[in-house]
């Protein structure tokens, strides 16, 4: 099911869930007369906000701004043209042709050309510590064929390769060469609807209007992306007029009834699920795996801890993401649970859960109370283990050396499923499962489009269903507190393009 609320206009991100949030620094009023904005990000890059290297998703909200790509996503997440106004498969998916407009610049002057693709996509296969290597694994080469067309080979077929391109931010050749990574970061150069003006590292990241801009001119003339990592501040800061839009929690927005700030609510792009570690220990056992998943009640843990702000949710893949599958949902059966335990021989072997307290999840600590809870009334002995983002993350990524169950999520900054299908089931970090039928699966919606696909990503579901590799919980709904004054729509993939905001005056 997917839900779209809002009090003003709206559509986000997921996603992710360390979005930034979008602010003015004198309240709406004054944003409306001088067409200045301050965004109040929950977090910057951790390293130089350079787009070859930088996959962040705060990084994402710079680069989208001062940077193209050669597609573009919508606000529903549907991909668009943007430096490339057609693309053309091979039959068999492995040779894509992108041709390019041939009227976009850059802001120092020079014209965009199908080299300054080649070289953007080259440069990140060649770097291995690229964040974005990642969206690479297919592709073997790129080839500008003259100034306006490019030749992406991949190594297998690959349908969703579009989406990729809405990801990768394409920079001038020679400007990059010249200064490298680090004096690119610190001097950008785009041809984005908006500019590079400064960056202070912890402070502050300013773009301005770019009046050479190729495309429509937005109406807003400065940005200025700041940090407010918490979430009672940027509640305050829209309340008390100093930002003017700000992401919140989902137990915050019954506060702002009349209170004259608007909220704006989208369901978003990510998928917020149990992970578990199903090649040791008890969770080696199918039997106490499913027993998990039956004891967890969705439908109350939506209402109750995200104050119903959120969708049960049965997949890996959000409903607005490409890939979500129409299926019936697992039913919450406690009873179930327990004689599922029995039949396993559990005997109070304790569970280890491990979360992030204060991360990407809202209420990412009350959520994990509650699954223990639902756990523990079932039979089972659970152990929380929380600790701050990074460690997590690191746990789940780096080390790869998760005990029992994590809380995690994921939200595709592509709006294409295959991401988080790859990273679970075939071969990535969180890849537990190890099971040949589920990478086999993912390998097949690479080779299908449409329909077909959909089908596939279906199967891909019911087999994790019915092994419980792991337990997806809910999407999430993306709440944002809004100033009056400005019309605004959050994006489905989480991201701020702000080119997007208009002024009610």
């Amino acid at each position: 099911m997917t839900r779209n609320r809002a009090t003003s206009t709206l559509a986000l991100t997921t996603i992710a869930l360390a979005i930034a949030a979008l602010t003015g620094c004198s309240g709406a009023s004054s944003a409306s007369a001088d067409r200045d904005l301050v965004i109040g990000q929950v977090a910057e890059p951790e390293s130089a906000p350079d787009p070859i290297m930088d996959g962040s998703l705060a990084g994402y909200n710079y680069y989208y701004n001062v940077f193209d790509q050669l597609t573009k996503l919508d606000a529903d997440g549907a991909i668009e043209p943007s430096l490339a106004t057609e693309w053309t498969p091979s039959e068999d998916l492995t040779t894509w042709t992108f041709t390019l407009r041939d009227d976009a610049t850059f802001s120092n002057g020079d014209p965009v050309t199908a080299g300054d693709v080649a070289f953007t996509y080259s440069t990140i296969l060649a770097s291995p510590d690229s964040d974005n290597l990642g969206y690479m694994g297919v592709l073997q080469s790129v080839e500008a064929t003259d100034d306006t067309t490019v030749v992406f080979t991949l190594n297998a077929p690959f349908s969703p390769w579009p989406s990729i391109t809405t990801a990768i931010s394409i920079v001038p050749e020679s400007v990059y060469t010249e200064l490298g990574s680090e004096g690119f970061a610190a001097a950008p150069v785009g041809s984005g609807p908006f500019r590079f003006v400064s960056y202070t590292r912890g402070v502050e990241y300013v773009i301005e209007r770019n009046p050479d801009y190729w495309g429509e001119e937005p109406e807003v003339e400065k940005v200025t992306f700041q940090t407010v990592g918490d979430s009672d501040a940027r509640l305050n800061g829209v309340s008390s007029g100093s930002l003017d839009i700000a992401l919140i929690s989902p137990n915050q927005v019954d506060s702002l009834s009349g209170s004259g700030v608007d909220v704006a609510s989208r369901t978003a792009n990510g998928v917020t699920f149990l992970g578990m570690n199903s090649s040791t220990g008890v969770l080696a056992d199918p039997r106490i795996r499913q027993a998990i998943g039956l004891a967890i009640d969705k439908q109350s843990l939506v209402d109750g801890v995200l104050s119903g702000r959120a969708v049960p949710n049965d997949q890996i893949v959000a409903p607005d993401v490409a890939g979500y599958a129409d299926l019936d949902a697992t039913e919450y059966d406690p009873d179930a649970a327990k004689a599922l335990l029995a039949e396993a021989g559990y005997s109070g072997e304790t569970i280890p859960l491990q979360y992030a307290t204060e991360g990407r999840i809202p209420l990412s600590s009350e959520i994990a109370q509650a699954i223990g809870g639902y756990l523990e009334a079932a039979g089972m002995t659970v152990e929380l283990k929380g600790t701050d983002q990074a460690s997590l993350s690191n746990i789940i990524y780096g080390t790869v050396s998760v005990e029992g169950l994590y809380l995690n999520t994921w939200a595709p900054s592509t709006m294409d499923g295959d991401m988080p299908a790859t990273n679970l089931f075939a071969g990535g970090q969180n890849d537990y499962a190890k099971s040949p039928e589920l990478a086999a699966l993912v390998e097949e919606q690479r080779t299908v489009t449409g329909d077909e696909r959909t089908a596939v990503f279906g199967e891909i579901a019911q087999t994790n269903i019915d092994n419980a590799f792991i337990a997806p919980l809910f999407t999430p709904d993306a709440d944002y507190a809004v100033a009056p004054g400005l019309d605004w729509t959050p994006r489905a993939d989480g991201e701020y393009v702000l080119s997007d905001v208009t002024f009610a005056d």
